[in-house]
């Protein structure tokens, strides 16, 4: 299974089938998950282009609760759910294992792996976690 159709049929999930409206649900897939204009979108649900993103956003600020609701309250999902939880989880695992995250990538001419921690948290103004650090 694509990633494509894997995030589909998550979306589709029966946990997540009621979150958002019919509007807001259709704007997300189309832009987020096939990759469609904000153009097509908006002359397909009938609205206006600058309207196609805050539905967007609004549904994905939803979905994102209700995963973390299902998380946080410990609520019994289905099989299914958690299939496809799994298998998008270790296809972000995959990404990120790719990548280096902390040293070895290059933001402009800048290479983090070049510095120190203490000198990449002062470069972006994070604090070390441990004030000993």
């Amino acid at each position: 299974m694509t990633v494509v159709e894997l995030l589909r049929a998550f979306v589709q999930a029966p946990e997540l089938s009621s979150v958002g409206g019919a509007q807001e649900r259709a704007a997300f897939i189309a832009i987020r998950i096939d990759g469609r204009t904000v153009r097509e979108v908006g002359q397909t649900l009938g609205v206006s282009k600058s309207q196609i993103p805050n539905l967007v956003d609004r549904f994905q600020e939803k979905l994102a609760a209700r995963m973390m609701e299902l998380k946080r309250k410990r609520i019994e999902v289905s099989a299914e759910y958690r299939a496809l939880h799994r298998d998008l989880y270790g296809w972000l695992c995959d990404i990120r294992s790719d990548d280096d995250w902390w040293g070895g990538h290059k933001i402009g001419n800048f290479d983090t792996g070049a510095v120190s921690r203490e000198g990449w948290a002062e470069i972006t103004g994070k604090p070390l976690r441990f004030q000993d650090e």
